[in-house]
């Protein structure tokens, strides 16, 4: 029998994990997640699935009555979501696998502030009111730095803890996704031809056609005073100042 929880004035039972894949992509926003999460479920027997109960400005922890619903299921849940022990806890308890999707963090402001602009919404990476729309490109830039980056770093620092999870990057999911899903399925156990993985690609590529002109380096045109605080931020982090994942070269 599994572990008893109580939750509020329930008391359930965590069953033991099912062998089947469970593959949880811990993404920073704006990293081609939905287009790798898509394509997966689209493999034979693979479905996608949600494991937090909400969105919005709620951060997207794991839900445990979520996870034991679909605990005998093959699946992939993509979801902005940062390390802690008890996340860790329940990647144990439930067989998960986690990914790490990441993202050079200079093009990840450029992108934001697209997306600010585009489709305000709330977030709980960061509280942007509209008139914070009425800023120029640069000062725009720089509040995202500020505001938004420390959300960013945490997530990579926290994830860093988990010695199991397989880090991969925005810039090879664009270079070649087939590689990066083999990697993924080989390192959740789960069976699948490279036939499978190239059709489940070209069903997404029909669906996510703005996934196919992905562009790495648009953060080299980030403004001096938002590059000079990104950089003074990952001075105090000099175990990713280097990682060519997250910085580029000719950023340091």
């Amino acid at each position: 029998m599994g572990a008893l929880y109580l939750m509020g004035d329930a008391v359930f039972s965590a069953l033991p994990f099912s062998r089947r894949p469970h593959i949880l992509i811990a993404c920073l926003p704006k990293s081609g997640s939905t287009f790798l999460a898509e394509t997966l479920g689209a493999l034979p027997g693979m479905r996608r699935c949600r494991l937090t109960p909400a969105w919005g400005d709620r951060e997207q922890e794991l839900c445990q009555i979520r996870l034991s619903r679909n605990n005998h299921r093959r699946y992939v849940a993509q979801h902005h979501l940062r390390h802690s022990d008890w996340t860790q806890q329940l990647i144990g308890t439930y067989g998960l696998t986690p990914i790490v999707l990441v993202r050079n963090l200079s093009d990840c402001v450029v992108s934001v502030c697209d997306h600010l602009r585009r489709e305000p919404q709330s977030s709980p990476m960061s509280y942007f009111a509209p008139e914070h729309l009425d800023l120029s490109e640069d000062e725009l830039q720089e509040a995202v730095v500020r505001l938004t980056m420390p959300w960013y770093l945490n997530f990579c620092m926290g994830w860093r803890r988990d010695e199991r999870a397989l880090f991969v990057s925005y810039e090879d999911v664009v270079a070649d996704p087939a590689v990066v899903m083999g990697k993924i399925l080989d390192q959740a156990g789960a069976k699948y031809t490279r036939r499978d993985i190239e059709q489940a690609l070209a069903r997404s590529r029909e669906k996510y056609t703005r996934f196919n002109v992905g562009v790495s380096g648009r953060g080299r045109a980030l403004c001096a005073p938002a590059a000079r605080a990104l950089a003074r931020m990952l001075d105090f982090y000099p175990e990713i100042r280097d990682d060519p994942r997250l910085v580029r070269p000719d950023e340091r």
